[in-house]
């Protein structure tokens, strides 16, 4: 509780904030989900700016301590559905593998919108501060372009990477273009993989949330674009298809089996 609090307290000096009565009830109850979510909530929204080796430190022994309270599954005991592909759904940020796919937007410095459900937030808090100032480095203000990835440490999840791939954002209509860039998202991640040795990636179902496309379209180009990478590559890899939701997770056992 010493250092949830510690991270609290130099996070709201930082940014001249002030202590409100809910989180004042929160330190006196010793409500440590509640503390947590506004720790959550102030880096969620904190600018990649320079930050105290303390405070980072501490910080990863915080969230180092959280990790240890999930339960993580290990690649290796997830049974494959087919040759080298996988199918699970879990928590993405608790599954101990090479890499792991955040599905980000073309900034790559994660979400800024406080608490959002969004996988983009689950990953970056997670994993600590160190990721947002990463990416910082890597894009200097830049914009990703969609179809492409970025690799990056996984800094506190129990996986050693993240691949920050940028989907595309659905308004109407699917558009042959939109089929074509999402292909490549999965397709970058996969070549970007190869390149970096490693041999097993979980895939989370990008765009399908915030973006807006089709859950049924995309999972076929999922499992389509990571067949066309086995066939024309014969990398050892092993895929898995990482969902959150029972629909999503019966769209891809039904295309895989």
């Amino acid at each position: 509780m010493n250092k949830l609090l510690f991270l609290i307290d130099y996070l709201i000096k930082e940014g001249n904030y002030e202590y409100n009565k809910e989180l004042e009830n929160a330190l006196k109850e010793n409500n440590e989900e509640v503390l947590y979510n506004y720790f959550r909530y102030l880096m969620n929204i904190r600018l990649p700016n320079n930050i105290s080796e303390e405070y980072l430190k501490i910080e990863d022994e915080y969230l180092q301590d959280r990790l240890k309270s999930k339960t993580i599954t290990d690649i290796e005991n997830i049974k494959s559905i087919r040759d080298n592909l996988y199918l699970w759904q879990g928590d993405i940020t608790a599954l101990n593998i090479d890499a792991v796919v955040n599905a980000a937007n073309s900034a790559m410095l994660g979400c800024f919108i406080p608490l959002h459900k969004c996988i983009d937030n689950a990953i970056h808090s997670a994993s600590g501060t160190r990721l947002r100032l990463y990416c910082n480095d890597i894009m200097k203000g830049k914009f990703e372009d969609t179809g492409k990835c970025i690799i990056t440490p996984a800094f506190n999840l129990p996986s050693k990477y993240i691949l920050h791939t940028v989907g595309p954002i659905i308004q109407n209509n699917v558009y042959k273009k939109d089929e074509e860039l999402l292909y490549s998202c999965y397709k970058s991640c996969l070549q970007t993989a190869k390149e970096n040795n490693i041999k097993s990636i979980a895939f989370c179902c990008i765009s399908t949330g915030e973006f807006k496309f089709p859950n049924e379209e995309a999972s076929k180009i999922a499992v389509n674009a990571v067949k066309d990478f086995l066939n024309d590559s014969k990398y050892d890899i092993k895929i898995v298809f990482n969902v959150f939701k029972d629909f999503d997770y019966q769209l891809y056992y039904d295309i895989l089996k």
